[in-house]
């Protein structure tokens, strides 16, 4: 009962809403991060890294909750995190800097500050938006790289030319590897007919029986 009373006592319940409040806020605005990746991403975003651009901006509102102006806190959390590996590797630069955007945010929920994160979330999604639109003008807006791989043994042609034929306006062959898995990992340079219908076709093509590794990227 003294552990009730202490939970639902008006100061320990201001500071479970308040706490609330921040971790909410912090969804929304991930929200708002993975959207933007999503949207300026050239390739098919993975649905794990998006969510994870969410859950990493509540944590770190917590973590920020947690510590508090506790510096012992601190640095306890920095040695119990230290502990955790992580096993995938991230290549490409511009993921590393959304998950520091999300880090950045998530503290900035988490140390009392939501105007800070608030503006920042919008007006560094707005940048990163007018960047992506700025980039993308100076591009063929129909080209994409298609890669993937197909057996060895197999007819290539057979297995995809007839997609090829229903999607593409041209696809011309930029490069071939063979690989040590008995594959052969080809890669085109395509335009679409149509270019809204990007995903449909990579959604077909992934689906194909002796095809597999595909990725679609912009030119």
């Amino acid at each position: 009962m003294d552990i009730l009373n202490e939970i639902f006592s008006p100061f320990s319940l201001a500071i479970v809403s308040s706490a609330v409040l921040k971790i909410l806020l912090a969804f929304v605005l991930g929200v708002v991060i993975s959207a933007v990746y999503r949207w300026t991403h050239v390739e098919l975003a993975e649905r794990s890294f998006t969510e994870t651009l969410i859950i990493l901006c509540m944590l770190i509102a917590v973590v920020m909750v947690v510590i508090g102006d506790s510096v012992a806190r601190a640095f306890s959390l920095v040695g119990a995190l230290s502990i955790i590996r992580f096993r995938t590797v991230v290549q490409d630069p511009r993921d590393i800097a959304f998950v520091f955007f999300a880090l950045a945010i998530g503290m900035a929920v988490g140390a009392g500050d939501p105007p800070i994160a608030i503006v920042g979330t919008f007006l560094i999604s707005g940048i990163i938006i007018g960047l992506n639109r700025w980039h993308a003008s100076f591009f063929d807006q129909d080209g994409y790289i298609l890669t993937f791989r197909v057996p060895t043994d197999s007819e290539h042609e057979l297995i995809y030319r007839p997609l090829f034929n229903k999607y593409l306006a041209s696809s011309r062959l930029i490069h071939q590897e063979t690989k040590k898995s008995d594959t052969v990992e080809l890669r085109f340079h395509i335009k679409l007919k149509q270019r809204e219908q990007w995903m449909p076709f990579f959604k077909a093509l992934s689906t194909l029986e002796g095809l597999a590794g595909a990725k679609l990227t912009k030119d």
